[in-house]
């Protein structure tokens, strides 16, 4: 008998009939979605072109999209958006039309309102001309997401008795987080004052989305108003006290390690003094005048005047203190004869006055001291542990020490300005803070990433060569495999009989011989024993064609 190689039979899951039928449905499946992907990907990537229009604006700047063939998406919101790259082709192309309308403010007067337009409607256009250019200035601060301002313009009168003051209302729409400080909503009251002809600040009123009143009336008698803007003071210095001393001890204790609450006194009423103060001890001359007055007692020179009247006088003769000048006079009866003593004339009356004037050290002070002065201000500081990490990345907890806590409160007392005279008060206190601190860091406004066009664009083409590259090795190269043809199956001869002799096949005797189970795990068995090396290539030949 000659020998025979004997196959072994591989296990098939799928049935040979539908194995053909399975492999053309995976190539269909496979190459439907790789065009889906490649036409996905090549798909341009839209942007906003316009946002909250009105249905006549939205109408309009569609049929103008479409006569020019620029593609477009319209969305329940009244957003229109186009291919990123055609963004300013499509904004420049509707510019020249004049579209949207709604957007022009004073460009729309440039136009021409037609034959016989009243008088009414040109005052009308104007107004909301004026009404859209101030909407459009005010959204331009960095806290309003859009504006509207709404003119009650009355038609004045030629009488000033009938005339009506204009008056002005602004409906703003602020970011998310954002809020607006009083300086800011005093800047927009004044500039819509400033913009309509004798329109007074006080005719201007200013509310947000959520119905709060922004700007307050400045009226003496509104107490609402003033007892408002009274907490308000108080509070706006609160908050810069805390903001300062947080940021003070930042850097010391770590950002979110500080907590800081000022409460501040704030004198309210405005107090007005007069005062008039004289001071005794500073005397100081002012005018000083003084008069002297001279008489002389007895009787004259008497007689007729004559020659002897006439003679020169004789020397004079010292007269005692207080005498005057002229007390001699030539008369000849008075004259003495010669070797006698003359005669000596009475004392004269001398009066003298002084009148002087003084000037005392007088202070007239007029003091007026206006509302939010600060009466007294009292700080709480809650400072957490100091926490350090060690190798391992075990966190610990250590307190202050009291050196410490002495130089934080002494740098709190200075960054507040603490006066012992005012009664000011100051407590720095150390504990541990439960929990995780989050520290909210408000960052600017930017587009986020994964809204970019350009990244967008290079992830679909990511995506699509991932999801091709997996059809390719996932799903064809096994189909291709299963195409072609079937590796040519090892064959191995019997086991040798106990004699040493092979068996003779049926193909010699015309029978095939039956072989039981067990037989043909006998002679696999012998089949490994006698070449392993053979038996691990078919296996291996078995798994990579997935039978």
């Amino acid at each position: 008998m000659s020998a025979e190689a004997l196959a072994l039979p591989r296990p098939t899951l799928i049935p040979p009939q539908l194995k053909p039928l399975l492999i053309l449905i995976g190539i269909a499946a496979a190459v439907a979605a790789g065009v889906g992907i490649v036409l996905w990907s090549k798909e341009p990537t839209y942007a906003l072109l316009y946002g909250n229009l009105g249905q006549q604006d939205s109408a309009q700047i569609v049929q103008a999209l479409q006569t020019s063939g620029i593609p477009y998406k319209l969305d329940n919101n009244g957003e229109i958006t186009v291919p990123a790259d055609r963004v300013h082709d499509a904004r420049l192309k509707l510019a020249g039309q004049g579209l949207p309308e709604g957007d022009g403010g004073f460009s729309v007067m440039s136009k021409d309102p037609g034959f016989g337009v009243s008088q009414f409607m040109e005052g009308a256009r104007y107004q909301h001309a004026l009404e859209t250019e101030l909407a459009r200035t005010i959204s331009n601060l960095q806290p309003v997401a859009a504006a509207r301002v709404h003119l009650a313009l009355p038609r004045q009168s030629a009488f000033v008795r009938d005339r009506r003051p204009s008056s002005a209302s602004v409906m703003l729409q602020l970011k998310p987080g954002r809020r607006l400080e009083q300086e800011q909503v005093t800047a927009i009251v004044n500039l819509v004052a400033s913009s309509i002809p004798e329109l007074e600040s006080s005719q201007v009123t200013v509310v947000d989305q959520q119905g709060r009143l922004l700007s307050s009336p400045e009226k003496a008698e509104d107490e609402f108003a003033v007892r408002s803007k009274q907490l308000e003071i108080a509070r706006d210095m609160e908050e810069r006290y805390t903001h300062r001393i947080e940021e003070l001890l930042a850097p010391l204790v770590g950002a979110g390690r500080v907590r800081a609450q000022v409460v501040a006194d704030v004198e309210m009423s405005t107090t007005e003094e007069a005062r008039e103060q004289y001071r005794p001890e500073s005397q100081i001359i002012r005018s000083e005048q003084t008069a002297e007055e001279t008489s002389r007692n007895g009787a004259g020179p008497q007689g007729v005047p004559g020659a002897l009247t006439n003679q020169p006088p004789t020397p004079g003769v010292a007269l005692p203190p207080g005498a005057a000048a002229n007390a001699a006079t030539p008369n000849a009866a008075a004259t003495p004869a010669a070797g006698q003593q003359p005669t000596v004339a009475p004392p004269d009356n001398t009066s003298k006055q002084a009148t002087r004037n003084y000037e005392i050290d007088r202070t007239v002070a007029y003091t007026r001291q206006p509302a939010g002065r600060l009466k007294r201000i009292t700080v709480a500081v809650l400072i957490d542990n100091l926490r350090s990490t060690d190798a391992e990345g075990k966190v610990t907890e250590t307190a202050l020490l009291p050196e410490q806590i002495e130089n934080i409160t002494r740098l709190v007392k200075d960054a507040v300005g603490y006066s012992e005279a005012r009664g000011d008060s100051v407590n720095v206190v150390n504990a541990s803070f439960k929990g995780e601190t989050v520290v909210e860091d408000i960052q600017p406004e930017t587009i986020p990433l994964w809204e970019r066009p350009l990244l967008r664009d290079i992830a679909k083409l990511v995506a699509a060569l991932i999801v091709l590259l997996a059809l390719v090795f996932v799903v064809l190269r096994p189909l291709i495999r299963g195409l072609l043809p079937a590796p040519p199956k090892p064959v191995y001869a019997p086991p040798a009989l106990p004699d040493g002799t092979a068996p003779q096949m049926a193909a010699e005797t015309g029978a095939t011989p039956a072989i039981d189970y067990e037989g043909q795990i006998a002679q696999a068995r012998g089949m490994v024993a006698q070449d392993p090396g053979r038996v691990a290539q078919v296996v291996k030949t078995w798994v990579n064609t997935g039978e």
